[in-house]
């Protein structure tokens, strides 16, 4: 396999009818909102990165329980796969990281309108996560000894009994 990878990943903290969304601190997109997100480091699986974010940027724990859609693009560094997942949290001692992070809050989608996002591509991820709708994953981890999760789009949560055998 060769080229370079730009992987990044969001969490997608819902509570009621609102999802949790932080506001950025610095660089390009500071003042704009979006979800909790960042880059998977080397040698880390996508799912680990995801909650790994979470905390760092709001102090929030969980745990995942749904995919919720992929962007892809080209960047700079070469493909860029974003990658959203529904996180189940487990604690709410919620507190922004002080350098990245300037604000978090839940807001509802009748809220989203008055909200400068960080892109489309969030906003959507925030109002797919409000309704619902994420698929689950299958988690085959232990079967193959290194983390392995898939998502099919028919929402099936296992595979089918004859490819298990």
């Amino acid at each position: 396999m060769t080229g370079n990878f730009d992987i990044g990943v969001a969490a997608a903290v819902v509570t009621d009818s609102s999802i949790l969304l932080v506001q950025e601190a610095k660089g390009a997109y500071a003042g704009c909102w979006g979800l909790p997100k960042g880059h998977v480091e080397p040698n880390e699986s996508i799912e680990n990165a995801v909650l790994r974010e979470l905390q760092e940027e709001t102090n929030i724990t969980g745990d995942i329980s749904g995919f919720i859609g992929l962007r892809t693009t080209q960047t700079r560094h070469g493909v860029g796969l974003f990658l959203c997942y529904k996180i189940l949290a487990s604690n709410f001692n919620a507190k922004p990281q002080e350098d990245e992070i300037s604000d978090l809050r839940f807001y509802k989608a009748e809220e989203f309108d008055s909200i400068e996002w960080v892109s489309a591509a969030m906003r959507g991820f925030a109002e797919v996560a409000l309704k619902d709708s994420s698929l689950p994953l299958i988690d085959l981890s232990t079967e193959s000894k290194r983390p392995y999760q898939l998502v099919f789009s028919d929402g099936r949560i296992t595979l089918s009994e004859e490819v298990v055998q």
